[in-house]
């Protein structure tokens, strides 16, 4: 993982290019990244392992937390995850069909379930989670859900309040608020 200056200059890197592992300084197959509030940052590496790995703003290693399974806090696959302003993480637990909530340190808070195989994770301005195509209140309410049967391997919203979400089939869609 790195981060840059955005004219291309490496900041930061995590874990080291074609080398996996499921150690503090490596990952296999990560699969989303997200920021904390404290600038912390948390990695999903789900495909090749089943954990949630966070680091301080500067990379250094602070903690990890899931395994393989379907109990609170384990993972079938971590998939996308995002950050409240509060510091809660919640995670796709996308083989299990649900969304898993944590605290900062990894700390079981919830689950929802009921929504299907969820790739994608995206946090509203007014603290809001699009899981797919439906929109959670931060404690598990569907406030909306979208037209037809939209999932998401990604998604992001514009200003507008239009959601854009992206299949594996190669088809992409736009919702416009009405």
């Amino acid at each position: 993982m790195y981060k840059t200056d955005g004219r291309g200059n490496i900041l930061l890197q995590i874990g080291e290019r074609g080398v996996t592992g499921t150690d503090r300084g490596h990952f296999n197959l990560p699969t989303d990244v997200a920021l904390g509030p404290d600038g912390s940052i948390y990695v999903s590496d789900g495909y090749g392992s089943a954990r949630v790995v966070k680091f301080a703003s500067d990379g250094t290693y602070r903690l990890e937390w899931g395994k393989r399974g379907t109990g609170p806090g384990e993972f079938g696959l971590s998939h996308s995850l995002v950050v409240d302003a509060e510091g809660r993480v919640y995670v796709t637990d996308r083989d299990n069909q649900r969304i898993q909530v944590f605290d900062a340190n990894g700390g079981f808070l919830d689950q929802w379930q009921g929504g299907g195989a969820v790739s994608t994770l995206f946090l509203t301005a007014d603290q809001q989670t699009w899981a797919g195509g439906v929109l959670h209140n931060l404690d598990g309410t569907i406030a909306v859900k979208l037209p037809g049967n939209v999932g998401g391997h990604g998604m992001t919203v514009a200003a507008d309040g239009s959601v854009f979400a992206v299949q594996l089939s190669g088809i992409g869609q736009k919702f416009v608020r009405k």
